[in-house]
């Protein structure tokens, strides 16, 4: 059985129609070789447009799939990407695939769904490999005139940085309780696990704030 983060492959979900195997390769070619890449459905029949796409990339390295998780919500064409790693390690074939996309089973082998950011939340890669950052940008941060989110590590899956991106750092705290804290953010939104911590350099007092939704 293989077991999560060592496969090869990727399933890529809600492409336009119009796109083609080409395009698809030097998508997600330029973030790793490239194995083996197939797009759904092959044919173009006129008399039967389909609604949507499917490609499944095979990467020689299996720390590339982590990467590719962040074309999530990246927009290509008209729609935003959905990418989640096959665990199966296999790309199915046409039939197959096509049949899990009509059953709506478009995650086969995974035991949970991959929490996804808001649509309008798009992360990007940025920089040239090994040196590759994750950016986020969200424009209600941007409108607020807040801060943009730091850069992360591209070798991060799309399930820490998700968790990453909901989670408030707290400075100075001082003598508040959790649940003082909790009682306070949870006039935004609900609080999904709270906890203090501190750091060599001083001798302030930090709170993480994980909030059950990044809005």
């Amino acid at each position: 059985k293989m077991v999560s983060g060592s496969t090869r492959v990727i399933q890529v979900t809600n492409i336009a129609p119009q796109a083609t195997k080409d395009q698809m390769q030097t998508l997600f070619g330029y973030l790793g070789k490239i194995d083996d890449i197939r797009l759904y459905p092959t044919i173009r029949d006129v008399s039967c447009p389909v609604q949507s796409r499917i490609c499944y990339v095979k990467y020689y390295d299996s720390a590339t799939v982590n990467v590719a998780q962040h074309m999530t919500n990246t927009v290509f064409i008209d729609r935003a990407l959905i990418v989640i790693p096959m665990q199966s390690g296999e790309i199915p074939d046409e039939h197959k695939a096509l049949e899990m996309s009509s059953n709506g089973t478009l995650v086969p082998g995974l035991s949970t769904v991959e929490p996804r950011l808001p649509a309008h939340v798009v992360n990007s890669l940025e920089g040239v490999p090994p040196n590759q950052v994750i950016h986020t940008y969200d424009p209600k941060i941007a409108a607020a005139g807040l801060p943009p989110y730091p850069p992360l590590p591209a070798a991060y899956d799309s399930r820490k940085v998700e968790e990453i991106r909901r989670t408030l750092l707290v400075i100075d705290v001082g003598p508040l309780t959790q649940q003082q804290l909790i009682d306070h953010f949870c006039q935004a939104g609900e609080v999904n696990y709270l906890r203090f911590c501190d750091r060599d350099s001083d001798k302030l007092k930090y709170a993480l704030v994980e909030m059950t939704d990044q809005e």
